[in-house]
């Protein structure tokens, strides 16, 4: 790992740390519990860490909270010998409608959405904390990673030893995903991208859902890295935040792992409706000695999933990259304890008086659908089989639509055509059912 990024993960790291009303246990930071009730809120505060004198700086977290919970991360900095106020980035958990901090100045400070800049000045020390919170005495969020990513002031980052490698990620490209998403879709892509080449079969729109930042306009992009490392732990998946050189996006490709990256599109692709900063996945490179390139899954680039497996001149994919990147380890083997669900419903008719209406049924109860589930931010959409199996779910014909009578219109298709509803909302839990017509 670069030396202008550390994590602490497991319990001999976070025990150097001082613990206020939380603990340690199983390499994860909990609320302490009295009396079988959990705090309502604790604090973990890590020893200051000496880093190379840096301009900027991004925090990672990964953590379960269950609904009724939410953490908090917070970073300081030594400046001139004095510490900086603390700066916080948001109260996070896939259960709120989560807001990064409103962009601000603290003196050389710059705090956006998700990251710090110090304009005129520099620093070599961070601190961290995270808050834990719960409304419910039986649940605590539990933190499994905390982690601080610099940009080392004047250092050219390393450009590592040449590789000659193909990973098989799962492409997708933002056009044929839920419209309403798109301005934070390719971030998620990139998410569904690296974590379903393990298996986990999860739609970009579930990892949309949990990354979005739902903070007012105020000129920032509203793709935020911070809650798209968070999204990627909810499900498992170790995720963090780091400034690298083009050496640490070839030693992950070496070592089998893709990496989510930013690039700035060219005049052209803007042109063609492309955002101006765009993510993408990298996939592998192409070693050659008159035209190395950087294979990319990029959301952006067609109309159908396999047209985002594209490649780029690296010398062009080093002006276009901001050397930010989110790197991404195979599930934990402990389960997540988020309450991010696939629940299994009936898709049901409505009854004679609402013909080609259905709806969804648990338990023998129905789960009506809110006539604003799609208007406040939820996502609702039916496939049928396509005339090929596809790798994953995602890669699925997905029509998006929106509630109607607390349910679903289906259209008429041929004989025993088979449908899949998928109810998807704000906090990424699911909702999928079958029904033959």
């Amino acid at each position: 790992m670069e030396k202008n990024t550390l994590l602490l993960r497991d319990t001999e790291a976070f025990m150097r740390g001082e613990l206020d009303n939380v603990t340690v246990a199983e390499s994860s930071i909990m609320l302490d519990l009295v009396q079988g009730s959990y705090v309502p809120y604790g604090c973990y505060t890590s020893a200051p860490i000496p880093m190379p004198v840096f301009d900027a700086l991004w925090v990672s977290w990964n953590a379960d909270a269950p609904d009724g919970t939410a953490v908090e991360a917070q970073a300081r900095v030594l400046v001139d010998g004095n510490w900086s106020k603390w700066m916080g980035f948001g109260k996070w958990s896939p259960h709120l409608r989560r807001e990064g901090p409103t962009p601000q100045e603290q003196g050389p400070l710059c705090l956006g959405p998700d990251l710090v800049r110090l304009e005129s000045k520099r620093a070599a020390q961070v601190q961290l904390r995270i808050y834990l919170y719960t409304k419910h005495e039986k649940r605590t969020p539990s933190v499994q990673l905390l982690g601080v990513s610099v940009r080392a002031a004047g250092v050219i980052p390393a450009r590592g030893r040449p590789v000659n490698r193909r990973l098989h990620l799962m492409p997708y490209v933002v056009a044929r995903r839920a419209e309403a998403l798109r301005p934070w879709m390719d971030l998620a892509i990139g998410l569904a991208s690296l974590a379903n080449r393990w298996g986990a079969d999860l739609l970009p729109e579930e990892f949309a859902q949990v990354l979005r930042d739902w903070r007012p306009a105020d000129g920032c992009d509203v793709r935020n890295l911070c809650f798209a490392a968070a999204a990627a732990g909810c499900w498992g998946f170790p995720a963090w935040l780091g400034w690298c050189g083009l050496g640490a996006l070839r030693e992950e490709v070496r070592a089998g792992y893709g990496v989510l990256v930013g690039l700035d599109s060219t005049p052209a692709q803007i042109a063609q409706g492309w955002p101006e900063h765009r993510y993408v996945t990298v996939r592998g490179f192409l070693a050659s000695a008159t035209a190395p390139k950087v294979l990319l899954c990029d959301p952006w680039a067609g109309e159908a999933d396999f047209d985002a497996e594209t490649e780029m001149l690296l010398d062009d994919f080093l002006v276009a990259w901001d050397n930010i990147a989110l790197f991404m380890r195979a599930r934990n083997t402990r389960a997540a304890q988020t309450g991010l669900t696939r629940g299994s419903v009936w898709v049901r008719p409505a009854g004679e008086d609402a013909p080609g209406l259905y709806r969804l049924y648990s338990n023998g109860e129905p789960r009506l659908l809110p006539d604003d589930f799609c208007a406040e931010g939820g996502v609702l959409a039916w496939s049928t089989p396509d005339d090929h199996p596809h790798a994953t779910t995602g890669h699925r014909t997905f029509h998006f639509t929106a509630p109607e009578q607390g349910g679903i219109r289906l259209p008429d298709g041929q004989k025993d055509q088979r449908f899949t509803v998928y109810a998807v909302d704000t906090a990424g839990s699911m909702l999928v059912g079958d029904i033959t017509i």
